[in-house]
């Protein structure tokens, strides 16, 4: 996707550039550019993060970053083409789509003992996709609510 920021006469030109190129294209103004350069960052430069993230998690078990991201790969895959083709909300899946607090409690517990480097990512995106989940219609509003709780005072893991 192309962002142009310009006014006609360049603007059209712009567009049938992009066009020919095979792209899509915006319009953005000056001062959203900001924004969208935030959102590039965070899906693609992020993204990678976060899977150094889940590799890193593979070595609590002795297996390597390379076959740890390997392995990975088929399921980050999967999750893309799900976007594609799905969209979001409905792509999204695993314990917090399903309302399975159980799991997402054994999951913080794992994490507090083996890798709390990454107990702390794992909460707030637990947290966020949270909303995701309602939108999807797969949880209800008591589901969210138990999960907010156990996702913002992990410390207080209590049978809800």
């Amino acid at each position: 996707t192309f962002a142009i920021e310009a006014e006609e006469p360049l603007l059209t030109e712009l567009k049938k550039m992009a066009s020919a190129l095979g792209g899509k294209y915006i319009r953005l103004e000056a001062d959203e550019k900001v924004v969208y350069h935030a959102a590039a960052v965070m899906a693609c430069n992020y993204l990678v993060t976060l899977i150094k993230q889940a590799t890193d998690l593979w070595k609590t078990f002795d297996i390597p970053t390379l076959q740890a991201t390997r392995a990975l790969l088929p399921l980050i895959k999967g999750t893309i083409h799900n976007i594609e083709t799905v969209g979001i909300p409905d792509c999204l899946t695993g314990p917090i789509a399903r309302g399975d607090i159980g799991t997402v409690r054994k999951h913080i517990e794992a994490l507090e003992k083996t890798s709390p480097s990454v107990l702390e990512t794992y909460l707030e995106m637990g947290r966020q996709t949270i909303p995701l989940a309602l939108a999807k219609g797969r949880i209800t509003n008591q589901q969210a609510e138990e999960m907010e709780a156990i996702l913002k005072h992990p410390n207080l893991l209590i049978s809800i």
